[in-house]
């Protein structure tokens, strides 16, 4: 297949100047500067913490590590977090001023984290070397510049090419609109699944906002220079009550977490199933020639939640100058196109950088029109630093609006809907 062929070829043609070795597998690596000719003994020890959770992606970054830690003479430790956690976590790390000396954190954390005066700004001389508007949303790069993106999330549809065609559904219309994606639900039946992942995870706001979004709705709008929630506003209200619907539309017997759902899809007991990237990535590696032909994929909506995280680096490190230094050149390894290419394609994740996306997802890969979809037109929530809050009472309601569905099936959506956004919107004016 020619896209794969590309994704491996990728790793090849970096303009690296050594190799390094390990269980086997030989990686290219970029001299780091005057790093790789230090000759002092010295080992400085630097601690990134991150919120990965399963192997291959541990593995990776293990991996990856490695030769930055050969070439700088540092010992770079992971201290994984744990996402239930994590914010409770780095909030403890800046009141104290001690811990790691890098970050993973969530792209929506990052407005809170700063009113903190805890992470320390990138110039525009850094952000600038590490990629500048290749890294950010819209090829922008913020000022100040207070982290550097590194992965991006997001979800889609995937469906069954045979299955579609033995229904009488077009692909090409099959999810154009909201109207043709209830639709296509409607159609599919017991055969359409959306995973049910409950309450503190927020996986199903993630998703409730693409419909939002689509249905031309806000959560969060401006007024006077003051963010105002208006998620109980008529569009916004449709949305949630069209994501609502797909839910609904799912058979008891299959509401079901997204790697259950996955496992119907790839048996072929489901037509048409909405899956994280990582998910639909690990489907295609794990597929054969004639499997991948045969599924199709499909943004939510025209307008997606697009989510991911970003590094930030924490102003204690600054304590030391050479650990300052080095540092900063490891969030340079570690975001650069060739390093976020091998890390991605070891973890099953979508790079931020624009330039590694591309070349990840060339137009012959089955993902291509989906990803450059997402990447163009996809949406972030508000950075503002009301948001954790919002975020964690939306999660809490729409998991109550699933449960009240599924209860009583003679309200319909929108009544539930209102029900329960109605009040919860009034009570987050009061406080913004």
């Amino acid at each position: 297949m020619a896209w794969l062929s590309a994704a491996k070829s990728a790793q090849n043609n970096l303009p690296p100047d050594r190799f390094c070795t390990n269980r086997q597998k030989c990686y290219k690596i970029k001299r780091l500067g005057n790093f790789s000719r230090r000759e002092s003994t010295h080992m400085l020890n630097l601690e990134l913490s991150t919120f990965y959770g399963d192997f291959e992606e541990l593995d990776a970054l293990s991996r990856l590590l490695e030769p930055f830690n050969e070439q700088t003479r540092a010992l770079v430790k992971t201290k994984r977090m744990h996402w239930m956690t994590s914010w409770s976590e780095l909030i403890s790390v800046a009141s104290l001023g001690s811990g790691p000396d890098i970050s993973q954190i969530g792209n929506t954390w990052i407005s809170s984290l700063t009113g903190l005066n805890a992470i320390r700004p990138f110039k525009p001389s850094e952000s600038q070397a590490m990629g500048g508007d290749l890294l950010f949303p819209n090829a922008e790069t913020p000022n100040p510049c207070w982290s550097i993106p590194w992965t991006i999330y997001a979800f889609v549809i995937c469906y069954r090419k045979d299955h579609f065609a033995e229904k009488g559904i077009d692909p090409a219309s099959a999810f154009s609109s909201q109207a043709a994606t209830i639709e296509t639900i409607q159609k599919l039946g017991e055969a359409w699944l959306t995973p049910f992942v409950p309450n503190p995870y927020p996986d199903m706001l993630h998703i409730a906002a693409s419909w939002v979004w689509g249905n031309g709705g806000e959560l969060v709008a401006y007024k006077n220079n003051r963010p105002q929630i208006v998620f109980d506003q008529p569009a916004a209200i449709q949305g949630f009550s069209n994501w609502l619907e797909s839910y609904r539309a799912v058979p008891a017997s299959h509401r079901l977490n997204g790697r259950d759902c996955m496992g119907l899809f790839q048996q072929g007991k489901a037509s048409a199933v909405v899956s994280g990237m990582r998910m639909a990535n690990t489907l295609l590696a794990s597929a054969d020639e004639k499997t991948i032909e045969n599924i199709g994929f499909a943004p939510i909506s025209s307008m997606p939640w697009v989510g991911g995280d970003s590094l930030v680096l924490w102003k204690h490190s600054q304590r030391e100058a050479e650990r300052e230094k080095v540092a900063l050149e490891l969030v340079k390894f570690l975001t650069s196109k060739e390093n976020v290419i091998q890390f991605c394609q070891a973890a099953n994740s979508l790079p931020a950088r624009q330039d590694a996306l591309d070349t990840l997802y060339p137009s012959s890969h089955p993902l291509h029109e989906t990803v450059q979809a997402i990447s163009k037109s996809g949406r972030r929530y508000p950075a503002i630093n009301e948001w954790r809050s919002i975020e964690h009472q939306l999660v809490q309601e729409l998991d109550t609006i699933v449960h009240e569905a599924y209860r009583n099936p003679a309200q319909t959506s929108q009544e539930i809907v209102e029900k329960r956004l109605h009040p919860l919107a009034q009570r987050l004016n009061r406080t913004m």
